[in-house]
């Protein structure tokens, strides 16, 4: 059975609440571990209030150096990333929630987080084809737009929808957003991978597939068979932190591919089943060996 993840405030707000009494559980725990990693995690707990990254570069991130400006044409709040306009969706009339909502980004996306997707020796090669499942605001794609041959993004938010649609509205020639979810089934609201190859005929294209997917990661690899069989060029980034179990069933079912994992651990208290051994890998880079 699927653990359940905080998907409103109160749960968010129940979610820090147990936290507090992780810290000591995670510090007794680990209090002998001699890997370098982790004993980073244990100093940065005996000085700090727990953290889903427990990690000092965090600091370097405020929300008062982000800023935010104001599109009187949509009404749409939006931050410039990469000297581009990053819109956020509607909901966010705040500037302050907003340049928070900015900030975890930059956090996340950090060469030292844990939720990093990317790295130097792994990135989408030029003229491939990303599919960025979860796609939320859209950064993922947006620093890497110009050396693309297409993007698919996935979301099923229609408020965030509008905003990628104001993002990508100088690139609506390589950029396809679908609201839809990705899963292993096709139908009128669901659409899996193996689908999506064949629809728009990206049999013999370089594939990058980014998923986060609040834990349906492996639901949407299911639908992904055709494609991990018969594509010979295919990268992915998977989040794996979502459910206790999930690095090693996605290590299992990606046996014989190459796979690195990003920097350090996370404590995903936000998982209502965050219970021992607490630290979760973040993300997963997977690629097909020759």
């Amino acid at each position: 059975m699927n653990s359940r993840i905080a998907s409103n405030d109160f749960e968010f707000i129940l979610c820090e609440c147990r936290a507090l009494f992780l810290k000591k559980k995670i510090i007794k725990k680990y209090a002998d571990s001699v890997e370098p990693q982790i004993q980073q995690i244990i100093q940065f707990l005996k000085k700090n209030r727990i953290s889903v990254f427990p990690y000092s570069y965090t600091k370097k991130y405020r929300i008062s150096d982000v800023q935010i400006e104001k599109d009187e044409n949509n009404g749409l709040l939006y931050a410039v990333l990469n000297g581009r306009r990053l819109y956020l969706r509607r909901g966010y009339q705040s500037k302050y929630r907003a340049a928070r909502y900015v900030k975890n980004i930059l956090l996340e996306q950090d060469p030292e987080s844990p939720h990093c997707y990317l790295n130097a020796d792994f990135m989408p090669e030029e003229n491939s084809v990303v599919i960025d499942i979860g796609g939320a605001e859209g950064a993922f794609s947006l620093p890497h737009i110009d050396k693309m041959k297409h993007v698919f993004i996935f979301d099923c938010d229609a408020s965030w929808v509008e905003a990628l649609n104001a993002t990508y509205k100088d690139y609506k020639d390589k950029v396809t957003i679908i609201k839809k979810f990705v899963s292993a089934h096709t139908d009128d609201n669901h659409i899996c991978l193996d689908d999506l190859v064949k629809q728009y005929h990206l049999e013999n294209e370089k594939i990058f597939i980014k998923i986060d997917a609040e834990g349906d990661e492996i639901n949407i690899l299911k639908g992904a068979k055709e494609l991990l069989r018969e594509v010979g060029n295919v990268k992915l980034a998977v989040c794996v932190y979502h459910r206790q179990e999930h690095e090693r069933k996605i290590r299992e079912h990606f046996k014989g591919w190459r796979i690195t994992n990003s920097e350090g651990y996370m404590i995903y208290y936000y998982d209502f089943d965050c219970k021992d051994p607490y630290l979760r890998r973040g993300v997963l880079r997977i690629e097909k060996t020759p």
